[in-house]
């Protein structure tokens, strides 16, 4: 049973670490640690940019999406996965190759913006897709490396990883694809585009989640591991029919995919509720974030079935995706993960100092994420300016907190 995760390797494992690795492992380890700092505090900018700029300078939706999601998340999930992944399997940690793939994907994502803006050839969009594929189809198969290879079973979060890299693996040969089928290009954008928000980042950020929220409160939840290991073919297969309902324009299978992740995430807050409600309804900390999070998955899922059944008309499928899950869930992770990564090692009272500042008025911030989730279900166009509110407030505290260390 994993109930936390292990976000502090001990001493002695680091020890035993570095008797494999050699003398450069631990450089390469606060190297890597490094790198997630970067993308985490270029993403949170990118979070920023890509909601504010829209109003001043003009550009295709498509643009701006690519900026957050290509750029900024796609790089910092893989990083974040990397650093993940050998924990979960008890196993040692990307080499120096591999540790670059996060900028690779980030590098495949300015290509596409680049395109997307006119300065290179639209045809480069392809070369982009086969980067992106390429560094996606090696974090699967170095993940189930990791997974033989690991010492007695793996922990089930790294199965939602796989699953997830599996489904960016789907989305962008889906975007390959585009040029070779131009008569399907809106069939293969739509599925590309929901393959990824509710396959990828949402397996990521749920497998995440349920080890994350019992470290932040420090509180165990012995029935993580088990709901993980259940829920991850549920959630895989639940990601796949939204995405081919969603293309598709059918009710059914929609409303079939959305069932799958109802059973996964009802079970997962149903336990939070039981375990978390007291440091999920509190003003301050990083949990009411990761608790909004949640309930922003959950609206912005039943407001992809609600506009297949033609009862909701959204401006985008991002309009709740966005501020109302993504900002919360990366906002939340950052207050408990910048300071383990900034100083990675055994956990002392600058953590908890450091966690506690990041989390200050974390309740009033997950209030006016939520609320960023709900007014689009009133079928109000807003949403984007309490999220964008809350993410530059958070965005001033994170600053002022990487500056002071």
């Amino acid at each position: 049973m994993w109930p936390v995760l292990q976000l502090h390797a001990p001493r002695a494992s680091r020890s035993r670490t570095e008797a494999r690795t050699g003398p450069s492992g631990r450089d390469h380890a606060g190297h890597a640690n490094s790198v997630l700092i970067v993308l985490l505090s270029l993403t949170l900018a990118l979070l920023v940019g890509g909601i504010a700029l829209p109003k001043l300078v003009a550009a295709s939706p498509a643009l701006w999406a690519h900026l957050i999601l290509a750029v900024g998340v796609m790089s910092l999930i893989t990083a974040a996965v990397q650093h993940f992944a050998p924990v979960l399997a008890r196993g040692r940690g990307p080499g120096p190759w591999l540790g670059r793939l996060p900028w690779l994907m980030g590098g495949a994502g300015l290509i596409v913006l680049a395109a997307l803006a006119g300065w290179l050839p639209w045809n480069m969009v392809a070369v982009a897709g086969l980067l992106g594929l390429g560094g996606a189809v090696a974090m699967v198969s170095w993940m189930l490396g990791l997974s033989r290879q690991a010492v007695g079973a793996p922990h089930p979060g790294l199965c939602w990883y796989v699953a997830a890299m599996l489904c960016l693996v789907l989305g962008l040969g889906a975007a390959l694809l585009i040029p070779l089928f131009p008569e399907a290009h809106a069939a293969l954008r739509v599925f590309h585009l929901h393959i990824n928000l509710y396959g990828f980042v949402a397996l990521t950020a749920v497998g995440t989640l349920q080890v994350l929220m019992p470290t932040a409160a420090g509180i165990p939840d012995p029935g993580a591991g088990g709901r993980l290991k259940i829920g991850a073919r549920l959630a895989f297969f639940g990601s796949l029919l939204l995405a081919v309902g969603q293309t598709a324009g059918s009710f059914g299978l929609s409303a079939t995919g959305a069932a799958l992740w109802g059973w996964v995430l009802g079970g997962m807050l149903l336990a939070w509720l039981r375990l978390f409600r007291a440091r999920i309804v509190s003003w301050h900390g990083v949990e009411p974030a990761l608790g909004a999070a949640a309930l922003g998955l959950v609206a912005a899922m039943s407001a992809a079935l609600l506009e297949t059944a033609g009862v909701l008309e959204l401006a985008s499928p991002l309009s709740i995706f966005l501020p109302g899950f993504l900002f919360p869930l990366i906002t939340g992770a950052a207050g408990q993960l910048a300071p383990v990564w900034l100083r990675p090692g055994r956990r002392e009272a600058w953590h908890d100092q450091s966690v506690a500042a990041l989390g200050r008025w974390g309740g009033a911030r997950a209030l006016l994420f939520l609320s960023a989730a709900l007014i689009p279900l009133f079928g109000y166009q807003c949403a984007g300016m309490p999220a964008l509110a809350a993410l530059f407030w958070f965005g001033m505290l994170f600053v002022a907190w990487l500056f002071r260390e």
